[in-house]
């Protein structure tokens, strides 16, 4: 049986699997912060991914170490390039947050492999939405990333989503916004996009592209748990996610 002949799309290749030492797994989004020509590349996922809460309701590190995955050929589904990846040294713990309160569930990492030796594409400010872009309430999104990790296909899935809240404002006390998804666990960490249009409703009205546009609006983070929510009354499928300027914020102040 013949296959499709259809181009791998770049939207697989901006996340990779962040696997502990635990057996769990998470999505880590691949971003890119340009400056003054210099160019360093991230690993940008949620602060629990790292973190938790013992018994005694104190924070400590999931572990020291994890791993990534990246491409090297995009016709193979299987990522073979598995890279160490340090998240504790010395008792440190080497990635970076945001200073904010309540704090934004975000941590990143900076990775010192060249994603352009590899054919990942990390997403950056070039594909942040322009400020001319609203989003609406109840928008269609993506949500991109390793709900699960089989042996044999290590291929991000896509997920639909709405965007559920007032997108630039909070959510529940957060300097966030709210997605109905039916997301899972190991999709902690994952891109959020609008969905690839040829048209995009401006402030001055409808502008028609020749190819279809996607924007990045944010990075997934948990779904919100409500004691007053029965099991019985099926998931809730509301979720958290955090901003990309957020993201932005945290490597500017770790320069100051």
């Amino acid at each position: 049986m013949s296959m499709p002949n259809n181009p791998l799309d770049s939207l697989f290749l901006c996340v990779t699997p962040i696997k502990l030492p635990g057996g769990g797994h998470a999505t880590g989004t691949l971003f890119r912060y340009e400056q003054e020509d210099e160019k360093t590349d991230y690993l940008v996922t949620n602060r629990h991914v790292f973190v938790e809460e013992n018994d005694d309701g104190e924070e400590e590190f999931v572990a020291e170490e994890a791993r990534i995955y990246l491409r090297d050929n995009a016709d193979a589904p299987m990522l073979r390039i598995s890279r160490p990846l340090d998240l504790v040294k010395d008792g440190e713990r080497q990635w970076m947050e945001h200073s904010a309160e309540p704090q934004p569930d975000l941590a990143v990492l900076e990775l010192y492999d060249d994603l352009d030796d590899y054919i990942n594409q990390p997403i950056g400010p070039p594909n942040f939405l322009p400020d001319e872009r609203p989003i609406t309430a109840g928008e269609e999104a993506m949500i991109v990333g390793y709900p699960v990790i089989e042996p044999n296909d290590y291929m991000p899935i896509i997920r639909s989503a709405l965007i559920s809240s007032h997108y630039g404002g909070g959510f529940m006390g957060n300097l966030a916004f709210a997605t109905d998804a039916n997301t899972h666990s190991g999709m902690s960490g994952s891109p959020i996009f609008t969905t690839p249009s040829i048209i995009d409703q401006m402030d001055g009205g409808p502008v028609v592209y020749k190819q279809p546009q996607r924007y990045f609006l944010g990075i997934h983070s948990s779904t919100l748990q409500s004691p007053a929510h029965s099991i019985e009354e099926g998931p809730l499928n509301v979720n958290f996610a955090f901003y990309p300027e957020q993201i932005i914020e945290i490597i500017e102040n770790s320069e100051e």
